[in-house]
């Protein structure tokens, strides 16, 4: 069975948007601590944008279920006013570590398929039709990965 990088690519892209949209829902309801809402905001609201601006340019359409998880982050972000402050903190850090696990778990496989695509010219010694996965989706990627590992707290119990 083959693995079409480009379309598996743009599966990652749309579904990382799909999670985004999702979370910035979640931040503009959502208000324990407004500073750091406020910074996770504008944090969202970049890596929104710019997986908006990269299924514009890859002429692709966001995933089905884009608008469902915004209106759901929405919900719940409104909903969680009525919830303890403590809860709504341990839902947030839960809901940080499964997103980052999937990210990572996109990174790893995009960085195996760069690698594959790359194995591949090398043998037929041409480049494939296609750039995917793309060093931007890479890089955006992994930034938002390094930046999710810099704003969790480590809990003790």
């Amino acid at each position: 069975m083959a693995v079409d990088l480009k379309k598996r690519t743009e599966f990652f892209i749309k579904d990382l948007h799909a999670r985004e949209s999702m979370r910035l829902g979640w931040y503009r309801q959502w208000g324990v601590d407004e500073e750091q809402l406020q910074y996770l905001r504008e944090r969202k609201s970049k890596h929104a944008a710019f997986l908006k601006d990269l299924l514009r340019r890859r002429g692709i359409g966001p995933a089905w279920y884009a608008r469902l998880f915004y209106i759901a982050g929405n919900i719940f972000g409104f909903f969680s006013a009525f919830f303890p402050e403590k809860w709504v903190a341990k839902i947030e850090r839960t809901l940080e570590f499964w997103i980052l696990m999937r990210y990572k778990e996109y990174f790893k496989k995009m960085n195996l398929d760069m690698n594959l695509r790359s194995m591949i010219e090398a043998m037929q010694m041409k480049s494939m039709g296609h750039d995917e996965p793309g060093p931007d989706v890479l890089g955006l990627l992994e930034k938002i990965i390094l930046e999710e590992e810099s704003t969790q707290k480590p809990t003790l119990g």
